[in-house]
């Protein structure tokens, strides 16, 4: 009995996000064609390890970003490995990442010959960077003013701006959520980088939207549930 009481007192410690989610989205993404699809993002828990997908299919092509990551209850989330993919009319090209934390390297797997980089303070990937968010907001933690985040190909440095609770029309239905905008260091004017976490919901995504020149990726939450919620 005692034994029990004590591993229910270990979950219940647990934040929400820690314990596993599924959120559907809908999702545009516009590079030359226009790709209209549905994605699912899933947070899962393997053994001491945690693994994030995001993944969307529809008829012309498919993408997918995986992170393999550690949780920490003191300090939050620490990405291993990151990847993607995405296939477009049957042409296929992909990024992997590993972070070799012993090391203190980063290697560009699908970059054989590229060189390692040392690993820039407290570098996250695209999903890490979302968990690590939450984490330090449900636990009222100071947000850091810059981020060392990976995007395409290279690390670079945004500029966190936390800005109003605002109320959003989604297909998930109205829901107050806290917007966020990444800034680069001498940004231009066609780029920009905007989403939006809901209180409610432990600061799960509800809306995302990236420009870059003519190209747009968005995501709009149309579902979620908890882990071991029907």
């Amino acid at each position: 009995m005692l034994k029990f009481l004590f591993l229910l007192a270990c979950l219940t410690c647990l934040p929400a996000l820690a314990q596993g989610y599924e959120a559907k989205y809908d999702m545009l993404w516009s590079a030359g064609l226009t790709l209209e699809a549905e994605a699912t993002e899933t947070l899962k828990k393997n053994g001491d390890r945690y693994q994030i997908i995001l993944d969307a299919k529809a008829s012309i092509g498919s993408a997918n970003e995986t992170t393999n990551l550690l949780y920490r209850p003191e300090s939050g989330w620490r990405p291993l490995d990151y990847s993607y993919t995405q296939n477009i009319l049957g042409r296929t090209k992909g990024r992997h990442f590993r972070f070799n934390w012993n090391t203190g390297m980063l290697t560009w797997l699908h970059e054989p010959g590229r060189d390692e980089l040392p690993i820039p303070t407290n570098a996250l990937d695209p999903l890490g960077f979302r968990l690590q968010l939450a984490h330090l907001l449900i636990n009222e933690k100071d947000l850091p003013k810059t981020v060392n985040m990976l995007d395409g190909n290279e690390i670079k440095i945004y500029t966190i701006s936390q800005g109003n609770l605002e109320i959003l029309d989604t297909p998930y239905g109205r829901i107050k959520a806290r917007k966020f905008i990444l800034t680069e260091d001498n940004p231009a004017p066609e780029r920009s980088f905007e989403f939006w976490l809901a209180p409610s919901l432990n600061y799960q995504l509800v809306k995302l939207q990236k420009r870059d020149k003519k190209r747009l990726f968005a995501l709009t939450l149309k579902a979620f549930k908890k882990a071991g919620t029907p």
